[in-house]
């Protein structure tokens, strides 16, 4: 089985011809697309624990008042999941463990917000008695709360307290 040299240089030749012709023949599609490719963002569900419970624990800590931390700091945090404070320190700038901290956040201040409403007669009644015996910021919450400088915010206040 011996090939000639000039048979296969022959081919060659014939076969780059017919290519080229090809490429004159179809015309030239542009590879890349007028409008970039979109990805899909995963929709996040914010009222759901995240996935990793290193940031579930990192949006927690994030959305507690520091009175009642259980970690006082991101290093304790950190030593707590045996990773770097600065890994902490990261995952705290991340979209998914803020959005979930700023939700957490909300809903603990609403929770908040209907406690005090439940209890709203029984609190003012203490601040009032606390004003009465001397205590000055009990008694500048009581003047704020029964003469608003804002009489918008009267009707707001009654509408609070009585309902209407």
């Amino acid at each position: 089985m011996t090939i000639d040299a000039e048979n296969t240089s022959d081919a060659v030749e014939s076969e780059s011809a017919d290519t080229a012709q090809i490429k004159d023949v179809v015309p030239q599609t542009d590879i890349s697309p007028t409008q970039p490719s979109r990805k899909r963002k995963r929709t996040f569900d914010r009222t759901k624990p995240l996935d990793s419970l290193d940031d579930e624990a990192i949006a927690q800590y994030l959305a507690t008042p520091k009175s009642v931390r259980d970690f006082k700091s991101l290093t304790d945090l950190a030593r707590h999941f045996n990773v770097a404070r600065m890994t902490v320190y990261r995952r705290t700038k991340e979209l998914n463990v803020l959005q979930r901290a700023e939700w957490l956040l909300q809903h603990h201040m609403l929770a908040g917000d209907l406690i005090a409403r439940l209890h709203w007669e029984r609190i003012m009644a203490g601040q009032v008695r606390a004003a009465a015996a001397g205590d000055t910021k009990a008694a500048q919450f009581c003047k704020e709360r029964a003469w608003p400088e804002d009489p918008a915010g009267f009707d707001v206040l009654a509408k609070q307290m009585f309902g209407s």
